[in-house]
């Protein structure tokens, strides 16, 4: 029979068995089966509480029939039933087969109705959220769809298959859903009572498949820009005072963090779950004649860039004030397919659970955490307002809580909610983010990670873990994921109180999360419009490579990351990858044994093409304005990156009130291109302009011949001159970084244009073909320049002697033209100047006997002779150079304790701020600066400061004043610390 055009795609009919069957397609690439055993179609809960919501115009169809069979079509995918068996078959665009449901949707015996699918021989299948934490890939798992606690957090009955097709089972009842654990090749599932529903996608990859399932179960929430810096706990038996001084210690230390939150202890009643609570009289007493300002406890923690959690427990009927809604508009039990609007409630409904929480958010509360109580551990044995029992509204109410939380706070305060959960359901990314569980509970990072991974496969995207600080593996991994939360619940888990080795790594983490924070907005931003998360386990970004098929122990963190936890051995699929840490390369696939570098608590790898957008150092999101924005680039190929920023508070990106700037890359290898576009869009609060820090990470390519800004020649400088139109351009040779400072365009309509120009190919890699397995090693070999550089710089004569030969090798070969001699030498000759330049040392000195020939080297113009004076010059500086580090210090060590002495009166000036300035890698001057002078640069810049003090102290110099010249903005602190390392108070020595 020929197609017929529906504008109203369903298709209903009754099989031979007797059950009711009603087709839909919900979008080109969705389709939606329900089957009853009676007429009737009631909406399940997810859609009536507004949970999954369907589009209101269903996808146009063709609808074929032949006898028995019906096939609907979309254009994008189709399905064909047959009604008298009852069984369906999907197939993709291009008509191939993608699964084929084998057997009746009926089940009289069990009580049920459920549907089997038939599974291909290598066919993978991922999903099912936080159902179970010991697997990533499920083929072969038997999933039980129950909330439980410390073993299914966040069961969600939705699985992708390798073959491109997705099931979503539309329930919120308890089910088991048996992939291919009886039967190696089929799916089975079965609900508990007469209806069954459940959705099938397709789509190309497991990307199209979270964009079509969260397009109707919820994208993930885009949260306030501060809930993606750091959150911490504070000890459940704090106080106000306690919780000031926890807030104090971050500041203090320089631990960036912006959330402050308190456990069960903060109410008058511990685990109250009633709604009429009350702040705790004594442990945070706020009089009730003056309860909001900044005098309050709130206030204060507001004045330091603070924002104050709550800890909630709820075991209220939510179900009332949701039925109550629905009848407000008119709302019947059974529906048509079409979601409850969400709409502002009347003011006659009873109150509902939120409205007791206004006053804490009235006076500053800005996030709440809900307890697992009720949620994992069990409702009140009662009989819910909307007629259903315990066991339908286990699944049920953690989604319920947390749509009634974000609902609230939105309607109250205009702005995004941030609700924490340890429970959740198909649909929970619409309104909250999770946590795995606390560390109290034997929840460790590993498992964690899995859980995460599931989640990320699932349409979940915020998730985080409690961070274990007390180990870098759980640093490490607790900064590197969607959201960083350190809790002290009833102990003492404070980064200041850690031990000076931990301490300072994880501020060093911290600080890098801060950095990174546009970076994380933008992959934040890409779920909340996609689906695709911000942790990407790596099955889903690398499907066709079967070694990340099973992988649990690493994931992609965005597209440029790949960060492996809790293990040394990391695979990096095909492609080119450079270790963050220490700027080495890599070519993959390749397995590896890493050793992680000291200072650091796990593998972190960068792929090549990778533009990463950075912040400077804050305390706090808001502190200080974002200028300059660092673009580090890591050339390879073509490449580009989009910046998403908003105001990161309010609802108005919803609006269309955000600024969306395109960075490009493209490398070759005489040529290496980048476009800084302009600010496309406007937000409240966004900079009238912007300038940029840009890095671009060479590695063993060498030092460009020539730099352009905008078509004009920069100049080749010893250091950055930062707001400077014609700044110039620095290379650091040890790291193969070229720094340029360019601002936006006063035009604001062109791009900013760099164009680096490199010298002949020699080891550049444009991107183009596959590069193949090398073992565990740089991945391209040295650059002479840079070979040249370590020698001059170690003293070697010998390793100075050959790279300046391999230089002279490669720009004059067999026959150079007579005109390209002099430059050449004179260029090869620069290098050596500028070395000794930057050494401060007169070439008089350095050269030595070679002084004269060197001076006239612009005179020769015969090879040989040329070559032979660069070579002796060469040999002569490396030799000086080698006589001076055995009597003085390394001059970069020697540029640091400068900067040290110039910036005494500064507080935070830390090794990271310096390492930037010197556009080197912090953990090689760390180690370098041990090395040199015996101490790390912390216990070097406490002794330069208290020596300071005390000379200060002794001149005279009042206590304030000298707390402030030596760089402690609050003076009792410095007098705590100048007590500690002198044994007597700053006055007692004045006295």
């Amino acid at each position: 029979m020929l197609g017929e055009q529906r504008e109203h795609p369903d298709v209903q009919f009754r099989t031979a068995t007797g059950a009711y069957v009603r087709l839909q397609a919900i979008t080109p690439r969705t389709f939606r089966i329900r089957v009853s055993e009676t007429e009737r179609f009631p909406e399940p809960p997810l859609v009536r509480y507004g949970i999954v919501r369907l589009p209101p115009d269903p996808a146009a169809i063709e609808v074929e029939e032949d006898g028995d069979r019906v096939t609907i079509r979309t254009g994008a995918a189709a399905l064909q039933a047959d009604r008298r068996e009852g069984t369906f078959t999907l197939h993709g665009a291009d008509g191939q087969v993608l699964t084929h449901q084998i057997a009746a949707p009926r089940s009289v015996a069990e009580s049920c109705l459920g549907a089997s699918f038939r599974l291909y021989p290598d066919e993978l299948l991922y999903g099912l959220g936080d159902e179970t934490r010991d697997k990533l890939m499920k083929r072969g798992h038997l999933a039980h769809m129950r909330l439980q606690k410390r073993e299914a957090h966040a069961p969600t009955p939705f699985l992708m298959s390798s073959r491109g097709w997705g099931l979503f089972i539309h329930t919120t009842l308890h089910h088991e859903i048996d992939i291919a654990h009886t039967d190696s090749d089929l799916i089975r599932f079965c609900i508990p009572g007469d209806q069954l529903d459940y959705m099938l996608f397709t789509g190309s990859s497991y990307a199209d498949l979270l964009y079509e399932y969260t397009g109707l179960a919820g994208r993930p929430q885009l949260l306030p820009i501060w809930a993606y810096g750091l959150s911490f706990i504070s000890n459940e038996q704090a106080n106000a005072r306690e919780l000031i001084e926890d807030a104090l210690k971050f500041r203090r230390e320089g631990i960036p963090c912006d959330l402050i939150g308190l456990e069960p202890t903060w109410m008058e009643k511990r685990y109250d779950y009633s709604t009429s609570k009350r702040w705790h009289p004594e442990r945070f007493y706020i009089p009730g004649w003056s309860p909001k300002g900044q005098h309050t406890f709130i206030g204060t923690l507001k004045g330091m860039g603070f924002k104050l959690s709550l800890w909630l427990c709820c075991n209220y009927d939510l179900s009332r004030y949701e039925e109550q809604a629905l009848a407000q508009r008119h709302l019947a039990p059974v529906g048509g397919g079409i979601a409850p609007v969400q709409e502002e409630l009347p003011e006659e409904l009873d109150e509902g659970w939120y409205a007791h929480l206004k006053p804490f958010v009235d006076q500053g509360v800005s996030a709440f955490k809900l307890s697992e109580m009720s949620q994992l551990l069990g409702l009140p044995d009662q009989m819910w307002s909307n007629g259903m029992s315990n066991s339908e509204m286990n699944n049920l109410y953690p989604l319920l809580l947390a749509k009634q939380m974000y609902d609230g706070f939105r309607s109250q305060t205009s702005t995004r909610p941030m609700i924490f959960t340890v429970a959740g359901y198909a649909g929970i990314q619409r309104f909250a983010s999770m946590w795995t569980g606390g560390l109290g509970e034997g929840v460790g990072g590993d498992y964690s990670l899995i859980t995460l991974l599931n989640d990320s496969m699932s349409g979940i995207s915020s998730v985080t873990y409690e961070m274990d600080i007390h180990t870098p593996e759980g640093i490490h991994f607790g900064f590197l994921q969607p959201c960083s939360k350190v809790n002290s619940w009833a102990y003492w888990r404070h980064p200041a109180l850690l031990d000076a080795g931990l301490r300072d790594l994880f501020k060093k983490y911290a600080k890098l999360r801060y950095r990174l924070l546009p970076y994380i907005y933008s992959a934040a931003h890409t779920a909340s419009r996609t689906g695709l998360p911000i942790v990407r386990a790596m099955p889903l970004m690398y499907p066709g490579d079967p070694r990340a098929r099973s992988l649990t122990m690493q994931y992609m963190f965005g597209d440029a990351f790949l960060v492996a936890a809790f293990t040394n051995r990391v695979y990096l699929p095909e492609g080119t990858w450079i270790d963050f840490w220490t700027g080495e390369r890599y070519i993959g696939p390749l397995d590896l044994e890493y050793d992680a570098p000291k200072d650091t608590g796990g593998p972190l790898f960068v792929k090549a093409g990778t533009i990463l957008p950075m912040w400077p150092e804050m305390d706090h999101i808001g502190q200080k304005p974002v200028e300059p924005m660092s673009l580090h680039l890591y050339p390879h190929g073509e490449s580009g990156f989009t910046l998403y920023e908003d105001d990161g508070v309010t609802f108005g990106y919803e609006n269309g009130e955000f600024a969306l700037t395109e960075f490009a890359c493209a490398s070759s290898d005489r040529r290496t291109s980048v476009s800084i576009g302009c600010r496309n869009g406007r937000y409240n609060g966004m900079p009238a302009r912007r300038s940029y820090e840009v890095l671009l990470h060479l590695g063993s390519a060498g030092k460009p011949l020539k730099v352009k800004v905008n078509g004009t020649e920069y100049k080749e400088t010893s250091r950055s001159k930062k707001g400077s139109a014609a700044a110039g351009w620095l290379f650091d040779r040890l790291s193969g970084v070229v720094a340029v400072h360019v601002q936006e365009n006063e035009n604001d309509s062109e791009p900013v244009r760099i164009e680096l120009i490199h010298a002949a190919p020699a080891s550049r890699k444009s991107g183009a073909g596959s590069p193949s397995k090398r073992a565990a090693s740089p991945a391209e070999p040295p650059d002479p320049e840079k070979m040249l550089e370590i020698g001059l710089e170690t003293g070697d004569p010998r390793k100075t002697r050959a790279a300046m030969e391999k230089l002279l090798e490669e720009r004059l070969g067999p026959s150079p033209a007579p005109g390209e001699i002099r430059g050449h030498f004179l260029y090869l000759g620069g290098l050596l100047a500028r070395f000794m330049e930057r050494k401060g040392w007169t070439m008089n000195e350095a050269v030595g006997e070679e002084y004269d020939s060197f001076l006239d080297l612009h005179s020769v113009s015969l090879k040989e002779e040329g070559c032979d004076r660069l070579i002796r010059a060469a040999v002569r500086v490396a030799e000086y150079s080698g006589r001076m580090r055995k009597s003085s210090v390394h001059p970069l060590v020697q540029r640091l304790k400068d900067m040290v002495e110039q910036e005494m009166d500064q507080q935070f000036f830390t090794l990271s701020v310096a390492a930037e300035r010197l556009h080197v890698n912090a953990s090689h001057l760390s180690r370098l600066f041990k090395q040199e002078t015996s101490q790390s640069f912390s216990d070097y810049v406490m002794e330069k400061k208290m020596n300071y003090a005390k000379r200060l102290m002794e001149q005279g110099c009042k206590v304030s004043d000298a707390s402030a010249m030596a760089g402690f903005k609050d003076t009792g602190y410095f007098i705590r610390v100048f007590r500690k390392y002198w044994g007597v108070t700053p006055g007692e020595l004045k006295l």
